[in-house]
């Protein structure tokens, strides 16, 4: 679709309020960048846009949600923002905790204005297309990547044309679900217009410290480098959403949107949220170059974890030299096992050398851990200890650890819904929300209840950062912590995550005890009653219509099995599924 006259109608992007609980890590509540990517595609093809970002128009409004809160308008207020000429309404759902709240949110808006075409898109209703929409009353979901397809949409939507030819959706069509072929993914990712930041308020989250990464006393703005990984971990939603091919931009035009944000917002520090942005060293070292080069003054992070193959030495000196300032490995456990199980391809004598690299190299390096795979043990558990002590003398600053959730999307997701482990029930979303509080809401660990987590998470916690104590002394401990307290720019994710727990704690009390909730317990309760019985009757009619295989009931067999031919299967063909009569949205 061409540019055209100031006469489009008017796309209304939604980004709900964000969902907060008590933690001890970076911030989850960052500026929107996959809703920023929707608005400057939009843009770009001629669509006028109106943004309502429900955190940063009411950052320090609080509303109860579970076991923690929403940050932001509430969320009839958001509805009540929608303008009166928008055809169309847009809402990012990322998290699969968020999506509750999200169902309200279509519904407040479905009741104010029938009229409107409502589309939700991102990674949880493309895990759960059929369910999404009939649980909700959203009009249209874009599934995976979701610039090309929401422009075609849009277009389609406005003309009053078929939607059976735009691929990448799922939409309801009188008492049937219908799921197109899912879009091919963009391969020339240079082309796609660049978040349109000036419909955000950057400057409001930046005064929040709602960023991720360590904190930065200098304006941050997120960025992708690349999009997609190859690999195929078993717990990771990622091959659903992006199948499992990894594309990189050229660096220098990485670099040009660097240049063009410092000039245009003065920023200087830009987190990369890449699924998993080191892969090739080619890559990375050419990226490297080109911010020195142009002698940018700038600082920038790898957020939200990478790859440990592509950085020795040489690689690890030009992040330092480029002011690369944070990153993560994210090696999930300790036990050879269970990374085989969990088709985590990494070997540890290769992540040893790189992490010593990085320490060499002065940078500040974290580890993400997961406790409680299905199949994990005390063995496996002792065998992380052994291995988070080995990463804290070899140079590793943080280590975070969250208890392992049964994403949707997921092969073990998959598995353990086979073997009635999980429900899809208020508890399972809750449990998703509360991942990273001390003691976990649910366990899927054949061996390990929930309090046996919590145990071995503090013996994690205790080894891992006992030995960075013996490794550097208390007088570099105490240093830290008064930078941590303090407004200047941070070195290491714990100091950030002191921070955040002070927030997130105080915000998880004061909306506990006083505060409007999200809904009373009563609502709660009809929300959540079909859902497990919905999503059961969707299952197997997927399997009558072919698109879902039965999954094993061990899930030490996944590693056998390649998900691209599950994701054939799901993306390939377009579906049309009806339900029995009385299960719908609310």
């Amino acid at each position: 679709m061409s540019p055209t006259s100031r006469g489009n109608p008017v796309v209304c992007l939604v980004r709900p309020p964000g969902v907060e609980t008590f933690r001890i890590g970076t911030s989850t509540l960052v500026p929107p960048l996959g809703l920023a990517y929707i608005a400057g595609a939009l843009e770009a093809n001629g669509c006028r846009v109106h943004v309502i970002d429900a955190v940063a128009e009411a950052p320090k409004t609080h509303t109860r949600y579970f076991q923690g809160y929403l940050v932001g308008l509430a969320l009839a207020d958001v509805a009540a923002r929608v303008p009166a000429d928008a055809r169309v309404v847009g809402i990012a759902c990322m998290f699969t905790h968020e999506w509750p709240m999200v169902v309200h949110l279509v519904r407040l808006i479905k009741e104010r204005r029938p009229d409107v075409c409502v589309v939700v898109g991102g990674e949880h209703v493309t895990a759960m297309p059929e369910f999404s929409l009939v649980t909700s009353r959203a009009d249209v979901l874009v599934l995976g990547e979701g610039e090309e397809t929401t422009v075609e949409l849009v277009a389609a939507v406005t003309s009053e044309t078929s939607l059976d030819a735009v691929e990448g959706i799922a939409f309801r069509r009188n008492d049937e679900i219908v799921v197109n072929r899912r879009r091919a993914r963009h391969l020339a990712i240079d082309d796609i217009p660049r978040p349109a930041w000036h419909r955000f308020d950057l400057k409001t989250y930046h005064e929040h410290r709602f960023v991720g990464g360590v904190y930065s006393s200098s304006l941050t703005v997120p960025m992708l480098a690349t999009r997609g990984c190859p690999y195929q971990c078993t717990y990771c939603s990622s091959p659903n959403m992006w199948t499992t091919r990894w594309i990189a931009r050229d660096p220098s035009a990485v670099a040009d949107e660097m240049e063009h944000y410092i000039a245009e917002y003065g920023a200087g520090n830009f987190p990369f949220y890449d699924l998993t942005a080191v892969i090739q060293k080619e890559w990375i070292v050419a990226f490297c170059r080109e911010i020195i080069a142009r002698k940018l003054d700038i600082t920038w992070q790898l957020a939200s974890g990478t790859r440990s193959e592509a950085i020795d030495g040489e690689v690890a000196e030009l992040l330092k030299g480029s002011g690369m300032i944070n990153m993560a490995y994210a090696p999930e456990t300790g036990s050879d096992l269970t990374r085989r199980y969990i088709k985590k391809k990494i070997r540890s004598e290769r992540l040893f050398a790189s992490i010593e690299a990085a320490a060499k190299a002065e940078l500040s390096v974290a580890a993400y851990m997961v406790i409680g795979f299905p199949h994990d043990g005390p063995q496996e558990m002792r065998d992380t200890v052994v291995f988070l002590r080995e990463i804290a003398r070899r140079g590793v600053n943080d280590v975070g650890s969250g208890y392992y959730m049964a994403l949707p999307g997921t092969e073990l997701f998959h598995t353990l819904y086979e073997k009635g482990a999980v429900a899809i029930d208020r508890a399972y979303f809750r449990h998703i929300l509360n991942a990273h509080q001390m003691i976990p809401a649910a366990s899927y660990s054949d061996q390990l209840g929930r309090f046996a987590l919590f145990y071995w998470k503090l013996r994690f916690v205790l080894a891992f950062y006992l030995t960075r104590l013996r490794v550097l002394g208390m007088r570099a401990v105490v240093a830290a912590i008064a930078q941590a307290l303090s407004g200047r720019t941070h070195s290491a994710k714990l100091q950030t995550g002191v921070r955040v727990a002070l927030r997130s704690g105080l915000g998880s009390v004061k909306t506990r005890f006083g505060g409007s909730r999200w809904m009373s317990p009563e609502d709660e309760t009809r929300l959540f009653a079909p859902w497990d019985a919905i999503y059961q009757q969707i299952s197997r009619r997927r399997r009558e219509a072919g698109v879902e295989a039965a999954p094993p009931l061990d899930s030490r067999e996944l590693q056998k099995q390649n998900v691209i031919h599950a994701l054939r299967l799901d993306h390939d063909v377009s579906r049309r599924l009806r339900l029995a009569e009385g299960l719908g949205p609310p």
